[in-house]
């Protein structure tokens, strides 16, 4: 029993903590909760507000208008008087500065929130009026806890107590009063007083606000609250004279006060108080290098200001010392004048102040940058030479490129900045050294950026073929793959380079068709999204136009596109081209390698990755170009060099040199022979370099039994490549007749657009670089001259017996028919149905199994119908091309049409 009532002592006790200080526990507690606890401490004044939905909507419509409204001032233009200021500081100050906007109309940017839970403790200072609602707590001889509003007529009325006059007295002024009151009437019991629930006032809002209106808000709300919810002050109102009207009494308020919180007292609003917001006062303005630069308004009632204020607006100077203050000011004539500020002096409306730096420049400084580990600015005076600077190599980060680097250096008579290069490698170990000199900056440079030396970009431009990429993307963004050194490199070689770059040239001349294949197949990527993207932004549907979908680029590539190094440093990518030597041949990685002053030719071999397994070490290439050779306009001989009897850490190259490794003689293909069908064991060989057929047919164990080596199908690759070049070209010549024989024959542009599709669709077929050969061992051995020469990639196909003649083409049943000895053309014809209406019988051909072609003529009369055929044959019959006569290409496709056939038929029966 003891245990329950002092847990009911304690739980009452912790209520009325909540009741009595409720700012203690407003922000963990919900409102609906602490109702609860009121209800539950027998309270019967409680009051739930209820707002109906039609209010409900109005006020979210209004809050939508607000926000609307907050969105329209962050993105409207600049005021007339923003204009004025800013027209004024651009014209003379260049700079990359943004526009100087109005001092404190920011805080009006957002939406208020309609429903804030008033939170904290009330001030004693706080006026109590009509509505308000009070939490009264007694403790002692009467334990209670009352909820008293004061009452249309100002008073509280208190049970066993007087009335009580409220309206007009301060929190503090009432508590005591109560306080007095208790202590007369009850003895022995405490009071305690606190307001649960504040009146609402009605105050008008008018003058330069963006919505004028009469608003209901709380009896704590201030100016700035009001102005709030009415959307703000327009940059036409004044922000340091707002006048609030309360009967006969007229309060100024200065809202740069409340932005910047210097402002001792905070006016809280009355019932029937009047905020009015005039037209704005004189202003100023301060620009250039300040905290905050900006267009300030005066103080209610000056004309002038003291230029030490302007400057504590704007937050004071950013930097302390060395800057300049120019006075901006119109004289009587209306003619704006510049002069020198006396910061002593004043400003009056409309008049500017420009702060600039005197210099803005550094001294007694050097730069590390690059491929370094602790790069930045060093004293000259503790660093004055490269060797100081970097210190030692472990400075320097992980692979690092020693033979150059480079000074960027100011030139004192110009005033310029020139790259100037050395040999890091010759600093670190004591043979040279370089004295350093104030606003130096030293670049190290990384074995990253010397392959990048070797990309695809940079040769392209090296060979003068376009630089494709641009700064900006079709959509107007930046093109993140635009390498800026690229594209000036390219511009330099293509308007005149004059042979500054010819080590670099010949290095990648060998790569100049893949190249500019490359470049061209990128051209026509670009035709087509161009096409795909006018089509799309007309809105059209075009079947000729196939989609397009962007090419996916991996960031690897975006960063290899353009290392920093080049973009950071102007001319750093022209410069190191430009002081080459070439290494090719039997390394790792041929290309070409800035040198500064010389380097050894064993030093040039390691950066290029070192010597390959079959580099002759007996007979290295080497060739000087120096400055005395060029002079002289000397040609260099080729000098060899065998590293067994000469260190080549003692030979050295300088720019322009070139050194070529060359490989030893293999007597080995470098790719091996595929051979398969009935050969005893089919297979991938290896072969020596004049290696004849049956010579790897004796190595592969021979033919099967039931090997046809008359129907051996022998394809080369080089043969391939011909066959596809030669039918290209036929396309072209074909494309071409056709043209102008429609010209002349007016043919109609639906003929002459199917043709066309059907010469395309010809110059795509795939060739086999089939080759006719004699694979028979027995031939082979007494026909030695006909045994060919086997070439690396070569393929051998050795197909069974064929027991089948094949007729294809336009016969009424194409069909494998059965081998029969002394059978003729005609017959096998005969068996397929013979011709169709559209077969060209006067071009009949047939292949042999070894891939031979022969017409037939089907004459009665000195053809040769009867010809007896061997097994695997193939008989084709193409289509008449009469409709094609009018343009005079009847022989030519039907040329086209027999190849193919050639190429293409005669194998299917093979395989059968």
């Amino acid at each position: 029993m003891i245990k329950w009532k002092f847990i009911k002592i304690v739980s009452f006790f912790a209520l009325t903590q909540i009741i009595f200080n409720p700012a203690l526990f407003a922000q963990g507690l919900d409102t609906d909760f602490f109702n609860q606890i009121k209800r539950q401490t027998g309270s019967t004044t409680d009051r739930t507000v209820v707002q109906s939905p039609i209010d409900d909507a109005r006020e979210a419509e209004y809050l939508s208008q607000l926000d609307e409204q907050s969105k329209r001032k962050i993105n409207a233009p600049p005021s007339i008087i923003e204009n004025d200021f800013n027209s004024r500081i651009f014209k003379q100050d260049n700079t990359d500065e943004t526009d100087l906007e109005q001092f404190g109309y920011s805080i009006f940017n957002r939406s208020p929130s309609m429903n804030q839970i008033m939170t904290g403790s009330i001030p004693d200072d706080y006026v109590l009026g009509v509505g308000d609602d009070l939490i009264i707590s007694f403790r002692g001889s009467k334990e209670e806890i009352i909820s008293i509003k004061v009452d249309r007529e100002g008073r509280l009325v208190i049970p066993s107590m007087n009335p009580i006059a409220a309206s007009g007295l301060s929190l503090a002024e009432i508590r005591s009063v109560i306080k007095n009151n208790v202590a007369d009437s009850l003895i022995g019991t405490e009071v305690f007083v606190s307001i649960a629930t504040l009146r609402q006032i009605s105050v008008l809002v008018a003058g330069e606000v963006e919505n004028p209106s009469l608003v209901r808000v709380s009896s704590l709300s201030t100016p700035m609250e009001l102005l709030l919810q009415v959307g703000g002050v327009k940059k036409t109102g004044t922000l340091r004279n707002i006048i609030i009207l309360r009967g006969n009494k007229k309060i100024t308020v200065d809202l740069y006060n409340t932005i910047e919180g210097s402002q001792a007292d905070i006016t809280l609003l009355r019932d029937g108080d009047r905020i009015i917001v005039p037209t704005i006062g004189p202003t100023v303005a301060i620009s250039g290098h300040v905290i905050r630069p900006g267009i300030y308004e005066l103080p209610s009632g000056q004309e002038s200001i003291p230029a030490k204020d302007v400057l504590e607006l704007a937050g004071g100077t950013v930097r302390k010392n060395g800057n300049s203050y120019t006075h901006l000011r119109y004289d009587d004539t209306g003619k704006l004048n510049f002069e020198r500020l006396n910061l002593l002096g004043s400003l009056s409306s409309s008049e500017i102040v420009v702060v600039n730096l005197l210099e803005n420049s550094q001294g007694g400084g050097v730069t590390l940058s690059g491929h370094v580990k602790t790069p930045g600015i060093r004293s000259v005076g503790l660093y004055n030479n490269v060797k100081e600077l970097i210190g030692s190599v472990k400075n320097l980060m992980e692979d690092p490129y020693l033979f150059f680097s480079v000074i960027e250096r100011t030139d004192e008579m110009t005033q310029t900045r020139n790259l100037i290069p050395f040999n890091l490698q010759k600093v670190l170990s004591g043979q040279k050294n370089i004295p350093l000199i104030e606003d130096d900056n030293v670049i190290i440079i990384g074995a990253e950026d010397i392959d990048f030396l070797r990309s695809q970009n940079v040769k392209r431009a090296i060979l003068g073929i376009p630089y494709q990429e641009t700064r900006l993307s079709s959509d107007g963004e930046l093109n993140s793959l635009f390498c800026e050194p690229i594209d000036n490199l390219s511009k330099v070689i293509r308007s005149n380079s004059n042979g500054r770059f010819t080590i670099a040239t010949r290095a990648f001349e060998s790569e100049r068709i893949p190249l500019q294949e490359e470049y061209n197949d990128l051209q026509e990527e670009l035709i087509r999204r161009e096409e795909f993207l006018e089509v799309r932004q007309n809105n059209l549907v075009d079947d000729r136009v196939p989609p397009y979908e962007e090419p996916e680029v991996e960031k690897a590539e975006v960063f290899y596109n353009c290392p920093d190094i080049y973009k950071t440093t102007k001319n750093l990518l022209t410069l190191a081209l430009e002081n080459v030597a070439s290494i090719d041949g039997s390394v790792r990685y041929p290309s070409v390698y800035p040198v500064a002053d010389n380097m050894s030719v064993n030093s040039l071999i390691t950066v290029a990755g070192g010597l390959l397994n079959d580099a002759d070490v007996t007979r290295i290439q080497f060739v000087e170009n120096t400055d005395s050779i060029r002079q002289l306009n000397i040609v260099s001989d080729w000098e060899l060099l065998d590293s067994t009897n000469l260190d080549l850490n003692t030979k050295f190259i300088q720019p322009s040199g070139t050194v070529s490794v060359n490989a030893l003689a293999s007597q080995f293909e470098s790719r091996p022979i595929l051979i398969s069908g009935e050969i005893a064991n089919p297979g991938s060989y290896t072969i020596k370099k004049g290696e004849r057929l049956s010579s790897l047919i004796n190595r592969a164990g021979g033919l099967t039994e039931q090997a046809y080596p008359y129907g051996a199908v022998f394809t080369r690759e080089s043969v391939k490549i011909s066959q596809r070049l030669e039918m290209e070209k036929t396309a072209e010549r074909l494309k071409t007749a056709m043209m102008s024989a429609a010209i002349k024959s007016n043919v109609e542009s639906d003929s002459i657009g199917g043709l066309n599709a059907m010469i395309s669709e010809m110059a795509q077929q795939e060739f086999i670089g089939r080759v006719v050969i004699e694979a028979d061992p027995v031939v082979l051995n007494t026909l030695p001259d006909q045994d060919i020469v086997l070439q690396g990639g070569d393929t051998l196909f050795i197909p069974a017996r064929s027991r089948f003649v094949i007729t294809v083409g336009d016969v009424l049943n194409p069909s494998a028919l059965q081998f029969s000895p002394g059978k003729g053309v005609a017959e096998y014809l005969s068996e397929s149905g013979g011709f169709n209406i559209s077969a060209d019988e006067d071009r009949v051909f047939i292949v042999y199994p070894n891939g031979e072609a022969k017409p037939i003529s089907l004459a009665s009369w000195g053809g040769n119908r009867n010809l007896s055929v061997p097994p695997g044959t193939v008989i084709v019959v193409p289509n008449d091309l009469s409709p094609y006569d009018a343009l005079s290409l009847t022989s030519e496709i039907g040329d086209i049409f027999r190849n193919l056939a050639v190429s293409a038929a005669s194998i299917a029966v093979l395989v059968r």
